[in-house]
């Protein structure tokens, strides 16, 4: 029988280490102010992410599950990046619980080290807690989880400290008046529909949503229908057609930009060779703000994009030629913020295969907006390559 996770909110925190715990909020407030930020960010707020308990300098959260988390639609499983948006999301917020006063901390790095996917129809359960404050930084931890005793990933966050000089004016005070309210419990349930649905489709956050496309009972595991799909792709249009199907990459806008230079528009027959070099795009939208005063990018969602780029670019190299069919599998994710990605500007993503193995990848991916010599964001991750020859 499986065990629950050890809890991060349990583990004893050096006072030497993070020695303002909990600043000048109880664990309660901190609830309570940490709900009204989550709603204040588009991206959670449409996610519906809520607080489940603090015990400062840690916190737990969970997101429930909807369609729009999908990033698999043959196996139907989670979307890595949603887990990567989800870390970074409790790391930050974390942060805020290990302060002497609230400020603004831009995440410098994250790291993600997967251990399996998540699987449909489960809510996702998330803790953060912060290892150690120093002048001018603050480290974190997390892990994210379904069912007890099956962590799907871990993760280690850095984020810069600003200071209270260089905090937007408004932001703590806004903080401690969303820890003096009694708000509802989980606002954004009423004040947002979910991520990618219409008001009329969305359903209760609590009830377990029903799978997009029936599964065939032949293949349970969806690993014929993946094999077809790897096998058959040749041109910009299936590329963009299997996007169309990812609902969280259709939900943060993620789209085909060009092959080879040319607008991918242009050319949306051709056939695609590993060796030309296709660009993505994430387009501007409202509901991928992370920081709604600048505007900025979530940086969660900044790698979610990232790491499905990264993806469709192994997805290219194999199942032609001959060659067995294989689907890349995330091991790990590494991303360095570099600055800020405008959540009002198109971000452009470039993807470089470093190493290609029979079973091992290695992807380097950058992210700009005004040129590619002024990059926002470089990330990199190792894929295994799955075999698909037997479901």
């Amino acid at each position: 029988m499986h065990a629950e996770p050890q809890s991060l909110l349990g583990l004893a925190v050096n006072p030497a280490d993070v020695p303002a715990a909990g600043g000048v909020l109880d664990d309660a407030s901190w609830a309570r102010a940490l709900t009204g930020f989550l709603s204040f960010i588009p991206h959670t707020a449409r996610l519906n992410v809520r607080v489940e308990e603090v015990a400062a300098p840690a916190i737990r959260m969970q997101l429930p599950w909807q369609p729009a988390l999908i990033g698999d639609p043959h196996r139907r499983l989670v979307h890595g990046g949603v887990l990567t948006m989800f870390a970074d999301t409790l790391c930050g917020s974390a942060v805020l619980t290990g302060l002497s006063a609230p400020e603004v901390c831009p995440t410098l790095d994250l790291r993600l080290d997967h251990y399996r996917p998540g699987v449909e129809g489960l809510a996702l359960v998330g803790e953060a807690r912060v290892l150690r404050v120093t002048e001018s930084m603050v480290f974190t931890e997390a892990q994210i989880w379904q069912q007890p005793g099956k962590i799907l990933c871990r993760a280690i966050g850095n984020f810069v400290r600003l200071g209270e000089r260089n905090t937007p004016s408004g932001f703590a005070e806004a903080l401690l008046a969303a820890a003096n309210a009694q708000a509802p419990a989980n606002p954004s349930i009423h004040e947002s529909e979910p991520l990618g649905q219409s008001a009329q489709a969305a359903q209760p956050a609590d009830e377990k949503t029903e799978p997009q496309a029936p599964r065939d009972a032949q293949d349970p595991r969806g690993l014929l229908s993946a094999r077809r799909f790897v096998e058959g792709q040749r041109t910009h249009a299936d590329l963009a057609a299997l996007l169309a199907s990812l609902p969280y990459a259709q939900a943060i806008g993620l789209g085909l930009c060009a092959i080879d230079g040319q607008q991918a528009g242009a050319a949306s027959d051709v056939e695609l060779h590993p060796e030309q070099a296709l660009s993505y795009s994430m387009a501007a939208m409202p509901d991928n703000v992370g920081n709604p005063m600048l505007p900025a990018v979530h940086g969660g969602v900044l790698a979610a994009a990232m790491e499905t780029a990264a993806t469709l670019e192994v997805l290219r190299r194999h199942g032609r030629g001959g060659r067995e069919a294989r689907l890349p599998k995330l091991i790990d994710f590494s991303i360095d913020y570099l600055a800020t990605a405008r959540g009002d500007q198109v971000t452009r993503i470039d993807c470089e295969v470093m190493r290609e193995g029979r079973r091992m990848t290695n992807v380097r991916v950058s992210a700009w907006q005004k040129s590619r010599e002024q990059p926002v964001a470089s990330a990199r991750m190792h894929f295994v390559l799955e075999s698909l020859a037997s479901p």
